[in-house]
């Protein structure tokens, strides 16, 4: 039997932080990780959904295995509620500081995501028309010294082994750390294991090193790319194993675990770090970046 769809009434109206949760949970893909990302309670979300596809008449997640993804009327929704939320934070934006001038130096992790900085510098520029993004990307191990010479103004990293977490960072998002592989492959299954990484110092590669050497295998460096597309490329071609965030188990590949005989990896943490001597117009863009996570300032 078809389910029955209905229309939003004529008295019906979209609430951004419902809008919020829909971004968070179509990014993080699972309400547990939106959630945290957002600062509410897994429930909350839930019930936040629950109504606003009643709202909608129609349903926006698919129930997977591991975590949630749009439905093709979610992917619908998901260009207005980003729209939405950019708008609201512009026209917080514009009332905060409309004349603020400069350059402001950004370095990122490829982890980020092009695709939500494309969204936060657009939104970012448009608030504030008289100031200069500078932004480059780089690993953390990069980064952060880069930030302590004076060179960047804020940075965008993941700590690890290489680069220390500080107390002043403002954590944007944590999720599990996991082994994938392409579903139809057998690279996981030779020893030594041969593993899809970055350049050394990533956080990522020293973990999945260290793991794989605590539970007696060995580990074998088969595939180097500091884009995290070239290492899942590898993964989906079945040359290698990639350790990356749970969220990017997609079509064609699976997440091991204990039944394949790979070990816990931790948690992937994406971390905003801002200088102690940052200005007016990079604290007004780390305000724009922490706000997009669902996160402030002052929560460092």
């Amino acid at each position: 039997m078809n389910k029955i769809v209905t229309e939003p009434s004529a008295a019906a109206s979209l609430d951004l932080d419902v809008l919020r949760s829909v971004v968070a949970i179509a990014e993080a893909g699972s309400i547990s990780a939106a959630a945290q990302r957002i600062g509410r309670t897994p429930a909350a979300v839930s019930m936040q959904i629950k109504k606003l596809e009643e709202t909608l008449g129609r349903s926006l997640f698919e129930r997977m295995r591991q975590g949630m993804r749009l439905s093709a009327e979610g992917e619908r929704l998901l260009p207005y509620a980003n729209r939405m939320v950019d708008l609201n934070r512009e026209a917080l934006d514009a009332f905060r500081a409309p004349e603020l001038t400069g350059t402001v130096n950004v370095g990122m992790i490829d982890s980020i995501g092009a695709l939500r900085m494309a969204r936060i510098f657009a939104a970012f520029a448009r608030s504030h028309p008289n100031v200069t993004v500078n932004a480059s990307i780089g690993c953390s191990c990069e980064l952060a010294p880069r930030l302590d010479r004076g060179d960047l103004d804020l940075t965008v990293l993941t700590p690890g082994s290489s680069t220390e977490a500080r107390d002043s960072d403002l954590l944007l998002h944590e999720e599990p750390l996991v082994w994938i592989a392409s579903a139809s492959g057998r690279a996981w299954k030779q020893d030594p294991v041969p593993l899809s990484v970055a350049s050394d110092g990533c956080a990522w590669r020293a973990a999945a090193t260290q793991a794989i050497r605590r539970s007696g295998m060995t580990p074998r460096i088969a595939y180097i790319s500091d884009q995290d597309a070239g290492q899942l490329a590898a993964a989906e071609a079945d040359l290698a194993v990639a350790p990356m965030p749970r969220s990017y188990v997609g079509p064609g590949l699976i997440e091991l675990g204990a039944r394949e005989g790979f070990p816990p990896l931790g948690t992937s943490r994406i971390v905003l770090r801002v200088s102690d001597v940052a200005g007016d117009a990079a604290r007004a863009l780390a305000r724009s970046i922490a706000e997009t996570f669902g996160k402030t300032l002052e929560d460092a």
